[in-house]
């Protein structure tokens, strides 16, 4: 048996109980979890809002962001053994779909995200599909390693087009803003101008290289940026606020 944080019931709430150990698959890779990252994701399973009730079937174990030391290996697993140090994607991908063979395995058809559609990572160990392990540097510590996933994020949107020479604005500097803040910084961006409510993270934006930090309670975003750029506005926009306002 394990320990695991559970979603129990559809009401909000997490219970932390014992349950069996996974089994192994033959293309399965045995986990110990090291560390986990809590993500919003994770806080809307445990209020059990609307996009909760909608995703998530109960009982599940939660949690996607996550690293840990390989324990156990199928017989058909070929780039891993016990002792790898790994972190994970969070997306169960089937590999045979349309777009998994165009190379797009971030819009699988028969997609899984973990600690949503399928047991997760906020317990003792998780056995995963080999294709979605990554090994992860030795001197890399577990509590920056787990946070690999939400980082693989912000690359993927920072990157969709070219930020080099250009001018970024960032709004919502949460954690994956602030990656996107620090990505395209060091891609080249000819300035990053980072946008939120709440001076202890236009803070920390400034700490990963925004050129401008903005609260839109306090100026008027659109004039100071107009001012930064000449008149020209920014080249590039990253919304990674969430906020529907």
């Amino acid at each position: 048996m394990m320990k695991a944080l559970v979603k129990e019931a559809p009401e909000a709430g997490f219970t932390l109980l014992a349950k069996p150990i996974p089994q192994l698959p033959v293309d399965g890779v045995r986990i110990r979890v090291l560390a986990t990252s809590i993500c919003g994701t994770d806080l809307h399973i445990y209020n059990w809002d609307a996009w909760a009730a909608s995703k998530v079937t109960t009982p599940l174990t939660v949690g996607h962001e996550f690293c840990g030391e390989v324990i156990e290996v199928g017989e058909k697993v070929t780039r891993f053994e016990a002792g790898d140090y790994v972190a994970a994607e969070s997306h169960i991908f089937c590999d045979q779909c349309r777009p998994c063979r165009a190379g797009q395995r971030h819009i699988c058809e028969n997609e899984k995200i973990i600690g949503v559609q399928r047991d997760g990572a906020f317990a003792e160990q998780i056995v995963m599909p080999e294709r979605c392990i990554w090994r992860t540097p030795a001197d890399l510590p577990p509590e920056i390693a787990t946070l690999q996933e939400p980082l693989g994020n912000s690359v993927h949107a920072t990157l969709a087009g070219e930020v080099s020479r250009r001018h970024v604005m960032v709004t919502g500097c949460g954690p994956t803003g602030l990656f996107a803040v620090a990505i395209a910084k060091t891609c080249g961006a000819a300035s990053v101008m980072a946008v939120d409510v709440q001076q202890y993270r236009l803070n920390l934006a400034t700490e990963l290289g925004a050129d401008q930090v903005l609260n839109p309670l306090e100026c008027d975003v659109v004039a100071e940026i107009q001012t930064a750029t000449e008149g020209r506005g920014a080249d590039v926009v990253l919304e990674m606020s969430g906020n529907e306002k």
